[in-house]
């Protein structure tokens, strides 16, 4: 018996190991694209970030670049010294814009200082920073690479406490693991850290750790702000708790601070160092475009502002509908159900649903939906992963399309554009998540209802009461 779990255990773990470096492979920066798909190799660590910001600044001959200083660069006077011999460290949201929450902030300060000051002599001119801002850039995704591989196996580890304690499958996390987005979007942004935090949060709330557990549901907001969804629905539950007398003041203090510490403060901490960096931040996501969201089949226009009123409409009404039902935080499953209602609810009814967040959905649902929900959720994840596999072959898929199924479609490379096979995929996803989000509810809801009435008719019957 010993033998067996300990074989599951090494399947795992072997699992796990290939998933990171099969996901470290693929978006090793300047290697060639696997199956000529840039979509395959595309990372924000270098190219959605890093590059933009240190390497575009200065031309192949060494001369500054200042439209790209004056896009991109708060202390323009910082990016011409660091072009010219003056290793620097500058700081996100102070020095240049940064659009990522506290905690990403300081892992990519710690990342990139490093590596400017690995790779930069002590003398440089403006063409060696060029040339050298390449291997700068594969130095700091090796780092971020290492830091998001730690937190993956973290995750796995406390998926595998869960699934361990509450006699679920180990199937259940290599489900995860092997999934199609799980593999592509690993190294290719943070969301598996928020995911780590979040996991762990959920854990030690079901072990009635709350100052813990409120810290490190902080520590997830302060990495990517979708989970603060969860963190309402939660704050609220206890509330009304604590009123009923049904919820210790201790624990409610505990859980409220750690929130507090960890999830309020590193951002008042962004607002100390730059109020530019700070509102910066804030504008950037409320005027991003719908990014595969499922408004855009009604709107037609990604740029629309409609999509936010829909957004904010449908995430209100069913943030109050999941904030009605009352949690037992001594059920697992039902707290893993709400946590993954809360996700879909902050993902896929949001105006932004960018791929990488497809994660924050799938670690929890593997733990928690049934073996047929399982499968439409492996359908969804498959879609998902079609949106950055297709999103630069977008005009070769739409000629597929029109050569092989005879569909009429407009050939050209328009991968936002709602008839676009990007935007077919992703709603292909968006509507089953939905889906998933109904009958979640509906579930627990249910279960609610018929756990009330058994005991309205049956007061006196113990047994029935504790079944129910």
């Amino acid at each position: 018996m010993m033998y067996l779990r300990y074989l599951r255990i090494t399947t795992v773990l072997v699992i796990v190991i290939t998933v990171l470096l099969l996901s470290y492979y693929l978006h090793i920066p300047n290697n060639p694209p696997p199956l000529d798909n840039v979509g395959l190799m595309y990372t924000d660590i270098v190219y959605g970030l890093f590059n933009p910001i240190f390497r575009d600044i200065v031309n192949p001959d060494g001369t500054p670049n200042g439209e790209k200083i004056n896009s991109k660069w708060f202390n323009n006077e910082a990016a011409m010294k660091l072009l010219s011999s003056e290793k620097l460290c500058p700081i996100p949201y102070r020095d240049y814009k940064f659009e990522y929450p506290p905690i990403i902030g300081l892992m990519w300060f710690i990342t990139t200082c490093t590596s400017i000051h690995m790779t930069l002599p002590e003398r440089y001119t403006g063409s060696d920073y060029y040339r050298l801002s390449e291997v700068m850039a594969e130095k700091h995704y090796i780092l971020q690479s290492a830091i998001i591989a730690l937190f993956f196996i973290v995750t796995t580890l406390y998926m595998y406490r869960i699934v361990s304690a509450y006699n679920s499958s180990l199937k259940r996390i290599i489900i995860f693991a092997i999934l199609p987005s799980t593999v592509i979007y690993m190294i290719y942004n943070w969301d598996i850290i928020t995911v780590a935090f979040m996991v762990m949060a959920l854990y030690y709330l079901f072990n009635e750790k709350y100052l813990l557990s409120g810290l490190l549901l902080g520590l997830s907001i302060a990495t990517k702000l979708l989970p603060i969804m969860f963190a309402l629905i939660l704050i609220y539950d206890i509330l009304q708790k604590y009123r009923s007398n049904n919820f210790p003041k201790r624990n409610l203090i505990d859980i409220s601070t750690g929130l507090i510490i960890t999830g309020a403060l590193p951002y008042l901490v962004i607002m100390i160092v730059s109020y530019n960096g700070f509102t910066y931040f804030i504008d950037h996501h409320y005027n991003w475009y719908c990014e595969n969201c499922i408004y855009s089949i009604i709107t037609q226009n990604v740029w629309s502002p409609y999509n936010r009123i829909y957004a904010m409409f449908l995430v209100i009404v069913f943030l109050l509908i999941t904030a009605s039902i009352e949690i037992d935080l001594k059920n697992p499953k039902e707290v893993l159900t709400i946590a993954l209602i809360s996700m879909i609810i902050s993902t896929t009814l949001s105006y932004v649903f960018s791929p990488q967040m497809m994660l924050l959905i799938s670690s929890i649902a593997v733990l928690v939906l049934p073996l047929r929900q399982l499968i439409f959720l492996v359908i969804a994840d498959v879609a998902n992963f079609g949106i950055m596999y297709l999103f630069f072959k977008d005009l070769e898929a739409r000629q597929w399309l029109s050569k092989y199924l005879g569909i009429n479609i407009k050939l050209e490379y328009a991968p936002h554009v709602s008839d676009s096979p990007v935007q077919i995929v992703a709603m292909i996803r968006n509507v089953i998540l939905i889906l998933i989000l109904l009958e979640c509810i509906y579930t627990v809801a249910k279960t609610k209802f018929t756990s009330r009435t058994s005991i309205i008719e049956e007061p006196n019957n113990t047994s029935a009461v504790l079944q129910s």
